[in-house]
């Protein structure tokens, strides 16, 4: 699956770096699904792009061909200069409540 998630966004946007985990173990009742991913972009494509808009962009991309296979997505979507600029490339995903 995450081979597939990677494949789908770097058909619609240039990609420098993006790194995806399979974060459903975290969650109790999805540990055995692959049904919830960290995503980490980084690419020149959201410049000039507000982060909201950014995960939009991603939510469209995947939620046209995963929609009901995909349940949860955190994103960190970055420039190139962002990226760079960034001091702590560390991204602990959000605790579930399930």
């Amino acid at each position: 699956m995450i081979n597939l998630i990677k494949k789908t966004i770097k058909k619609k946007i240039k990609i420098k770096y993006i790194k995806i985990y399979n974060t459903s173990y975290i969650h109790k009742k999805f540990q055995n699904n692959n049904s919830h991913f960290k995503i980490i972009i980084v690419s020149n494509y959201f410049k000039k792009i507000n982060i909201l808009k950014r995960h939009q962009i991603i939510y469209k991309i995947l939620f046209s061909k995963f929609k009901k296979k995909i349940y949860g997505i955190e994103m960190f979507i970055y420039t190139k200069k962002e990226w760079k600029n960034k001091n702590n490339k560390t991204f602990i995903s959000t605790k579930c409540i399930n």
